[in-house]
């Protein structure tokens, strides 16, 4: 009897813990990819944080009014750009992640991103809601704090994430960083 309970209670606890078939394959549970959420791009189009997998990814959360630390950030997400060796050009994206979901509207980030000259080949701007954004900021350990005049006191950090949505690394948003995470992002 006891050895029955056993089995069933083993059997029990892995049937709570299995994934669909076929999702625990692709997917490392380290994959902030299993977020799951919904965001609208530069273009409108709705897209799941998970159709971000494939290719590595440099993301990070600003927010288009910015002054401060968000110009900087974008600044240098180009210079690793600008310098990727041409075979790679095809295997990094850029995603830039609003802060203020509430006033960077799709068209708001389409405006920034014509601005910046950010090419829409590479380069992806996301808002979604309040609760996603503040999600992913979690999964990635960005932390940040509204003001009620619409500014963001947020961490100034570039994360690179795998082909499968891992984090590989975390790197401060300054110019004199762009090498240094280019190197790690080609190695």
């Amino acid at each position: 009897m006891k050895v029955w309970s056993k089995v069933v209670a083993l059997g029990f606890l892995l049937a709570l813990t299995a994934q669909p078939e076929g999702r625990a394959k692709e997917l490392s549970e380290a994959s902030i990819y299993h977020l799951d959420s919904e965001w609208i791009t530069q273009d409108k189009a709705t897209i799941n944080i998970k159709d971000l997998k494939g290719k590595k990814q440099v993301v990070s959360l600003i927010y288009t009014h910015c002054m401060h630390t968000c110009p900087t950030i974008v600044a240098t997400m180009q210079e690793i750009q600008k310098t990727l060796p041409v075979e790679y050009q095809d295997k990094v994206g850029f995603v830039l992640i609003s802060l203020t979901p509430g006033s960077d509207t799709p068209e708001v980030l389409k405006s920034f991103a014509e601005r910046r000259k950010l090419d829409p080949e590479y380069w992806t701007l996301l808002t979604g809601t309040p609760r996603d954004v503040r999600t992913l900021a979690m999964a990635m350990n960005i932390k940040y704090k509204k003001s009620d005049d619409n500014e963001v006191a947020h961490s100034n950090l570039m994360t690179v994430l795998d082909e499968e949505g891992r984090i590989l690394f975390q790197q401060v948003g300054n110019i004199d960083k762009a090498n240094e995470t280019l190197t790690r992002i080609i190695k």
